[in-house]
């Protein structure tokens, strides 16, 4: 079985650390980005929480004006498992490639 980051990477996400306000990364937050142009972004955010024993995930598009302020943000999936996020986000990347 594949990594999720390398099953993401075969999607055409790439994987962004974040860093804290005192320089260090947390353990505990994955990000991955795919543009799908210049101003619109899918974006899939993962984060620990108290009571669930893997990663939580976030998945959405984002739209920015060219100056970086945020026009839209369109949420997908919210407090998913990583089984679901994956399922949610290989399903839309498909219908995506199916629609060009």
């Amino acid at each position: 079985m594949q990594s999720l980051s390398k099953r993401l990477k075969k999607l055409g996400f790439v994987a962004d650390l974040p860093e804290t306000v005192k320089g260090k990364k947390h353990y505990y937050y994955q990000a991955y980005i795919k543009d799908l142009s210049n101003n619109t972004s899918l974006i899939i955010e993962g984060y620990r929480k108290k009571g669930y024993p893997t990663y939580r995930f976030t998945f959405y598009k984002r739209t920015y004006f060219k100056g970086g302020g945020k026009v839209s943000e369109k949420i997908y999936l919210y407090n998913a498992s990583p089984i679901k996020m994956m399922q949610k986000v290989t399903s839309f990347i498909n219908y995506l490639e199916r629609s060009k």
